[in-house]
Formats: structure tokens, sequence, C-alpha cells
């Protein structure tokens, strides 16, 4: 054998003998692989285990649809719309930057904050809540969910969306919830574990992309959706009020402004109305709009203080027949001096009435310190002032009283006869005038309706006796007649009583009265009706025209007012009204009051008297084109309001008289034709 022949043998038994050891090598490898596949397989592994359960096994959360929020006569004022949000499993998506591109074209999102997500390493991340059908489109167009390659990169997640149907509508009652359905602010948040309901934790498996496939059924059915909430609150009022605010503001050009109206004998909120204002269903608003100023912001209340003030003095034994010295316009007290809101007024003795009447101050203040310090603000303590109401509501202040046993110097206690001094709350102010109307009750004001949802219920409370009640009821009507202080809040054909209050705000920067910035305010209620209302109406900061409530926060109280009666055809007592045209009649309805045998007399009914008695007036030689008698008018000046009404007894005339006293001018003047029908004004002086 050659030595080419010998190289060759012996390079075939080296091919062959590492062929075999390769063999070998395959075939141990198959072995262990077949082995670790039925470890792995068969036998199982309890790390390889806990690691596949972590990867496609998860407790998911089941959440439920949020309550319905409905105001009193069941108007949806929150619900729940079904919309999707986008997520994204980013340990799936390749070519980040492109995919990042696209989604930030789609959804205007700024293309780092993209990228930041889906280079995140979790399994699950939101790309953008509450998708819109207008992003959904604009993401199509990007190949989402249509180009096959890119199908399954993103998907979308149903979710329950919180809507408020009416927009701004109670929005200061409602409050607001999170973006997860979480409430946060108003009544969302006191109630919110209501209003969610309950979420379980229910065990599930998940795709690749972290999706849930397959859920437990039996414990997702265990969650339940939130429970339905009533208010107190009338929607269709609610919406009347808002609009005569908002406008009531702009035309004066406050700082804002609040409406509140509340029924006297349950405490239930039928109105709750501040502006600026704000809509829920949008975020991006400004946090000082967003405040509850009834609830949430402190004021001094002005004149309207003064009737409370009065009631003390009542309810410490005082005569109705006392009366307090006004100064004749000035009191010096510890050095200063004390005046009345206007130079010219010059009163000197007043009775309890006319001091709420024509809202002297020089007078309040002498009577505040007859009273005394303890027994006024034992008074206004039992009214509820320097606490909170507890109508279960967030951010509600408590306001500021000085201590019953406080020493307080005669400066202060002056002030505070006129509402100066001491902090208080619109809710607290309207609490107090209700116990004026409802026989002296302090009730617990609410705004949800039912009972046993409510955290804070509180019985009545007797704070005042019904004769007291019964003459500040009196006095207050006599500022809305032309001699008080608020005839602008005058309704036709109701009795209205109340009080305005103008009160200066402290500077934070002087630390002193502006002499800018004013809050104007006006609280009251129309008598002998059902339901008993009160409104309290406030005007913050007017720049343009009066900044006196009587000029801003009293007209928008009748209008408000006027509001409630026609929601709720209330319907005045007409004679009670008519008597009121003037002290002559309001003193012959008291009279009338305290003897129901007296003669019962009024402008209406003799207005609508048709008998046959023989007329006073001489009848005219024709008829007019109508065929009407034509009577000549006779002289009624120097006489008193009931011989002009009993000389022209018999007549259908609509007849006005203004003033008290006795009849100074007339029209028709004496000798003009008149007829069935006309209207004849009569001017009354003293």
């Amino acid at each position: 054998m050659s030595r080419s022949e010998d190289q060759t043998t012996a390079f075939t038994k080296r091919a062959v003998f590492r062929l075999h050891i390769v063999l070998l090598l395959a075939l141990a490898l198959a072995v262990g692989v077949s082995y670790k596949a039925f470890v792995i397989q068969i036998v199982g592994n309890d790390r390889l285990k806990t690691l596949a359960q972590k990867q496609f096994h998860s407790n998911i959360l089941v959440s439920p649809s949020r309550g319905i929020i409905y105001d009193r006569g069941g108007e949806p004022l929150a619900t729940n719309i079904s919309v999707s949000s986008l997520a994204v499993n980013p340990n799936k998506v390749k070519n980040k930057k492109e995919i990042a591109k696209k989604i930030s074209r789609a959804l205007k999102i700024p293309v780092n904050r993209v990228l930041k997500k889906i280079t995140n390493k979790r399994e699950f991340v939101w790309i953008k809540r509450h998708v819109t059908e207008k992003e959904f489109i604009a993401l199509k167009k990007q190949g989402f969910f249509v180009d096959k390659k890119m199908q399954n990169l993103l998907w979308l997640v149903k979710e329950s969306q919180r809507t408020y149907p009416h927009g701004e509508l109670a929005s200061h009652v409602l409050g607001d919830v999170n973006i997860d359905s979480v409430g946060i602010e108003g009544i969302e948040l006191v109630k919110n574990s209501h209003l969610r309901g309950e979420v379980v934790s229910v065990a599930g498996i998940k795709d690749a992309f972290g999706r849930a496939t397959f859920i437990d059924a039996k414990k997702a059915s265990l969650s339940k959706n939130g429970n339905q909430l009533y208010l107190t609150i009338d929607a269709s009022l609610q919406f009347e009020a808002e609009k005569l605010l908002k406008t009531a503001v702009k035309e004066v050009k406050a700082r804002s402004g609040s409406v509140v109206v509340m029924d006297a004998e349950t405490g239930e909120i039928l109105v709750m109305a501040n502006y600026p204002t704000f809509d829920p269903g949008k975020k991006a608003v400004n946090v000082a709009n967003r405040r509850n100023r009834i609830l949430t912001d402190g004021f001094e209340p002005g004149s309207t203080i003064k009737p409370l003030l009065v009631a003390s003095a009542l309810s410490s034994g005082w005569s109705t027949k006392k009366n307090v010295w006004a100064g004749n316009g000035k009191v010096k007290i510890q050095g200063r001096t004390i005046s009345e809101a206007e130079s010219h007024e010059k009163f000197k003795w007043l009775s309890l009435k006319d001091i709420i009447q024509v809202s002297s101050n020089v007078a309040a203040a002498n009577l505040a310190l007859e009273i005394g310090s303890e027994k006024f603000i034992s008074t206004l303590s039992d009214f509820g002032f320097g606490k909170k109401t507890k109508i279960d509501f967030p951010g509600e202040i408590s306001g500021w009283l000085p201590k019953s046993n406080a020493k307080i110097q005669p400066l202060s206690l002056a002030t505070m006869g006129f509402g100066q001094g001491f902090v208080v709350s619109a809710l607290q102010v309207v609490r107090a005038y209700a116990a004026i109307l409802n026989g002296g009750w302090l009730v617990q004001p609410h705004l949800i309706k039912n009972d046993e949802l409510r955290t804070n219920i509180h019985r009545p409370k007797k704070v005042l006796n019904q004769d007291v009640t019964n003459y500040i009821q009196n006095a207050l009507l006599s500022v809305t007649q032309q001699e008080g202080t608020a005839h602008q809040a005058r309704l036709d054909g109701f009795r209205v009583a109340g009080k305005t209050g103008t009160a200066q705000v402290v500077d934070p920067k002087t630390k002193k009265y502006s002499k800018t910035r004013y809050i104007s305010s006006f609280v009251g209620f129309a008598l002998d009706v059902e339901p008993k209302l009160v409104t309290l109406t406030v005007i913050d900061g007017a720049k343009k025209g009066s900044y006196y409530a009587s000029q801003n926060a009293a007209p928008l109280f009748k209008k408000v007012l006027s509001a409630a009666v026609n929601h709720f055809d209330l319907k005045g007592d007409v004679k009670k009204a008519e008597l009121l045209r003037s002290k002559k009649l309001i003193s012959q309805w008291e009279k009338q009051e305290q003897n129901k045998d007296q003669v019962k007399w009024t402008l209406s009914s003799v207005l609508n008297k048709k008998d046959k008695r023989i007329s006073r007036l001489k009848r005219f030689k024709y008829t007019n084109k109508n065929g009407q008698s034509v009577w000549i008018m006779p002289n009624l000046k120097g006489i008193s309001i009931r011989e002009a009404l009993k000389l022209l007894e018999g007549h259908d005339f609509a007849i006005e008289a203004k003033g008290f006293g006795f009849v100074a001018s007339q029209f028709p003047r004496e000798g003009m034709k008149i007829a069935d029908k006309q209207k004849v004004k009569l001017y009354l002086k003293e």
C-alpha cells in the first residue's frame, strides 16, 4: 500500500470517529431535551408554573356603573355613557419610534410622551383614556385596527364615563369625578361609596397582549352597580335661578353672586346657585369657579342681622311699645362715630319695627348696647351662627362668632348690632330667616332627599315663640313697602317680607374696610303661600351702578321669587297684599287680625263689587260708542281713602291708591268723563 493510500485510510477513520462523536453528542442532547420536556410537561416545575401564571393569569378588577343622580322630580343630573380607552402592551410593540409617531399624529399627543409609554416594561399601559369618535377615525387612518400587521398592536377597552346632561346646571352641588369615576368634589365626593357601587377582584386569563379573555363570570356577577341618589334640588327652578343670577352679576359687573331657595319647614334646598360657575364635564376649569360660595365663603351679614337683634330684645322681655334713640343720625362710642348709611337720615326715637323698616344703624347700635353682649351673642348662637349647619357637603365653614361670655368692648358690640364684627355663611342666614317664617323652629338644611342616606339629621329646635316671629314678619313686610328700604323686592299680589344687607369687605392689604367693594344681599319670603320658601340673593363687588342691596340684590330676589311663584303656581293672599298698599290699610288689617268681628273690607272687594245701589256719581247724558255708561268724576281731594271708596262704590272702576293719609290728587280730575273698567288713581298724603 502506498503512502498516499495509508494517509487516505487514516483520514477516513478519523472522520468516522468524529462523526460518531457528533452523533453521540446529538443523541445525548436529544435525550436531555426529551427529559427536560418530560419534566416540564409531565412532572411539572413550580417556578415555571408560577411564571406562567404571572404572565397569563391575573386578578382583574370588575368596575360597576356609577349610580345616577336625580333631582327631586326624577330629572337625571349625573349619568353615564359608554366610551373606549386606548391601551397597549409595550412588550409586543416593535418599531417603537414609528408606532409612536403614528399615535402622536392621530391623538395630537407629543411623540416623546407616547414613546415613553410604549417603551415601558409593563404589560399594560394606557395610551389615552376616553377616546373620541374623531380620534378613533384618525387612528384608523394611521393603519391601526385596519392593517393586519398593526391590528394587534393597540386595543380599545370599554369603560363607563360620567356625564352631566345639563352642563353647568347645579354643578356646585353635584361636584365632579376623576378619570376613574371616583368622586372628588360635591355630592359626588360625599356619597362616593354609595354611588360607585362594589368593585370586585375576579380571577381571569389574559392573552399575549395582557387583555382579559376568560374571567370567573360567577364571581364577576357579584359586582354591583352604584346606587341612585335623589337630591332636594328642583332642576327647573335651579335653571331659572342660575339664568337670572348670571344676568344680574353681569349687569353690575360684580365679582360673583349666589342664590339660595330653601323650604323653611323641611330644610330642603331647592336652589343652590353660584356664578361664576363651571361645567363638570370639562376638566380645564378655573379652580375659583368651582367653589360653592354659599357654604365655603364667609362675610359680614350687615343689616340682615337687625331682625335677629330685635328678636333678641323681644325674647328678653322688651315691650313692642318701647322706643330706641337713633341719635338724630349719629352716636359716638369710645371716640368713634357711628352714623346712618345716608347723611340725610336724621332719625330720633324709633320703635323696634321702625329699626328694621328704615334700617337704622345708630338705633341698632344703641339697642345692642342695651341688650348686652351675652344675650345678643347667645341669640345669634341659638340661630346657628358660629357653627356649621352640617349639611353633608365638603368645605362648609362655621363662620365666626365671639363667645357669649367674652369681654366685648362697647364699640364692637355696637357694630355687631348692624352686622359687623362677626362672620357668617349664606346658608346660615337662610336658616335663621327660615325660623322667622316657620314659627320659630331652627331646621336642618339638607341636599339629599333620602333621609336614610343623610349622615347628619337633627330635630328642629325651637328658638323663638310665635308672637315674636309674627312681630318680626310684620316688620319685614314694611321693608318692602314704599317707605321701606327695599320696595323693589315687592311682588304684586303677594305679601313679601325681607331685609337688605349692604356690608363692607375688609381689604386684605390695608386690613381696613374697603371703600370700593361691598357685599349686597337680600333675604326674605312671601307670606301666606305653600310651600314656605326662604330666598337669599347675594351680589359681591358690584362695579357698575349702585352697590346698595336695594338696587341689585332686592330686584334679583323679586325675579327669583316670581320664578318660584310661576313654577309652583303659588296663590298669594290678595286681600292682605292689597291692604299693604298704605299705612292706613296696614293698620286696618292689624285691627282685623285682632278682632275678626270688625268690619272687613279691602280694596279688591270694593273693586269687584257690582251692586244695584244708587250711584253717588252724576250720570252724563249719553253712553260712549261701546255702549258703556259715562260718568262725571267728582272731587275727592281732602277726604280719606275709606270715604273715597265709599263714594265710588257701585261702579266697576280699577282703583289704585298710593301713599297713606288723605287724597291729595286724583286722576281723572274733577269734571272729567269716566266709564266702567277705566282706571282711577288716587295719591294720598298725611
